[in-house]
């Protein structure tokens, strides 16, 4: 086992193991934190889908027929919203809409949205493109970021905000 990564060392980067909280965060963003008081995990997956695939499956679509994202009790109660309820995660780059699953899984300050989503029964051609815009979690996450050391884009925690999808029709 290498504690000191000597390669990183030679690189003249950080070589020993330590925590750092992700750039859009509250301890390194407070002041966003007022405006989107939910830390937005993009973790969740389906035991159904892979990734993105396999949304046209009608089978499939039937375990798990729309994007979820999962909201303890405690939050939904505070942001007004129900179980199986449409709604929106906003955050300053953007917005998706889900369907919340309450449960006492998360914790009260996360919610957990599902990643992949599109919609195999909407219109393929452009604006559309079976609406891949609609419940797509990266439209929350910044895009170009290279992470400190050039190490990934934080894709996996952001601040957001929560609300009821007062148009919903569904």
């Amino acid at each position: 086992m290498e504690i000191l990564a000597s390669l990183r060392e030679e690189w003249g980067l950080e070589p020993l193991p330590h925590y750092e909280e992700p750039p859009f965060m509250p301890v390194t963003q407070p002041e966003l934190l007022k405006e989107y008081p939910l830390i937005l995990s993009m973790g969740r997956r389906s035991p159904v889908y892979f990734h993105s695939e396999h949304r046209m499956i009608p089978w499939l679509r039937q375990h798990d027929p729309d994007p979820v994202v999962e909201v303890h009790p405690k939050t939904a109660e505070a942001h007004h919203i129900s179980d199986g309820e449409w709604v929106w995660l906003e955050n300053w780059l953007g917005r998706a809409r889900f369907k919340a699953k309450v449960t006492p899984i998360v914790p009260k300050w996360m919610v957990m949205a599902a990643h992949g989503w599109w919609f195999p029964e909407k219109e393929g051609k452009e604006p559309s493109l079976h609406g891949t815009w609609e419940s797509n979690i990266n439209r929350l996450i910044p895009m170009g970021s290279q992470g400190k050391d050039g190490l990934g884009v934080p894709i996996k925690n952001m601040l957001c905000n929560m609300y009821k999808d007062t148009e919903a029709g569904e």
